[in-house]
């Protein structure tokens, strides 16, 4: 690995891990989990729209059925999971708990493709391993019911990845997201004011809001890409153990949330059973192994 590679990996890790903790902040802030949503849906589509744009639109007008479906199941659902279970939930358990997407990737790709049954063996001991940890992280303060949110939006962004690589295996990766993110933001932007109106914004909250689109979102893809075409989609992939890492650390240097064992026993567990899911995701029908092996292992438009 060289030194851009390193480089790329950690900022990655960085921005891929700490918008657990800014959403955590944003709330702290005053702002209701929905606005914090639209928010960040909304600056990250100007952002990538001003990379992607062109691509991004070209997409809507050849699929706009299926980016709408995207939008709703890789964007509207999980980041709003995400967002309110962090009332309850610290931001360290947050991130860890949505490592468990890749054993949701290769639950939904087993469901969604005929003959893989050899997958289970995947399956099995990784779904032991990652919800023994769960179970550890929900008995630690911080963890609570709204872990379950958390796993359902893990299984929400690991469905999105899955459709993505049946319907836009041919496509860059960075114009889907693009396109997800524009179809999104009126959908966000109008939950978000029928259920908690007009926001009183603050400088903590607004800067959380952009820290989250801006970089955490758009600049978060854009380095994940440099990165694939630097370290390969294997190479990038190990970004999934290290963003939950960066995430219990954030959580505990900055917000001085609890770390006892019992966490970090369950975050082990996790990203154990998380090894046991990515060393061989099964190929979708139609799809090549270089676009499965990318689009399975990173979150289309992460938290």
């Amino acid at each position: 690995m060289n030194a851009r590679t390193l480089a790329l990996f950690c900022v990655v890790s960085i921005l891929w891990g700490v918008p657990y903790l800014v959403i955590a902040e944003a709330l702290d802030a005053g702002l209701g989990p929905l606005t914090v949503v639209a928010g960040r849906v909304f600056v990250g589509t100007v952002v990538l729209v001003a990379v992607a744009g062109t691509q991004a639109l070209d997409l809507l007008r050849r699929a706009p059925g299926k980016t709408v479906l995207l939008a709703v199941v890789e964007v509207l659902i999980p980041f709003t999971l995400i967002a309110v279970a962090e009332r309850s939930v610290t931001s360290g358990t947050a991130g860890v708990l949505i490592s468990l997407e890749p054993f949701f990737v290769l639950v939904w790709s087993v469901v969604l493709a005929s003959g893989v049954r050899q997958s289970w063996a995947r399956i099995i001991p990784g779904s032991v391993l990652g919800f023994g940890g769960v179970l550890l992280l929900m008995g630690t303060p911080g963890g609570g019911m709204g872990a379950w949110l958390l796993i359902a939006a893990a299984g929400c962004y690991a469905l999105g990845a899955v459709l993505i690589d049946r319907w836009f295996a041919d496509l860059l990766s960075l114009s889907v997201s693009a396109a997800m993110l524009i179809v999104a933001t009126p959908l966000t932007m109008l939950t978000a004011v029928t259920t908690e109106g007009f926001p009183r914004w603050t400088t903590a909250g607004a800067t959380a809001v952009v820290l989250l689109g801006a970089a955490c979102t758009a600049g978060g893809f854009a380095a994940f890409f440099a990165l694939i075409k630097n370290a390969g989609a294997h190479g990038a992939s190990l970004n999934t153990y290290a963003a939950p890492v960066v995430a219990l650390a954030a959580g505990f240097a900055i917000r001085d949330e609890p770390l006892s064992m019992k966490s970090v026993i369950g975050t082990v567990l996790i990203l154990l059973g998380a090894g046991f899911c990515v060393r061989q995701q099964p190929a979708l029908p139609g799809t090549s192994a270089s676009g499965k092996a990318t689009r399975a292992q990173h979150r289309t438009v992460e938290h």
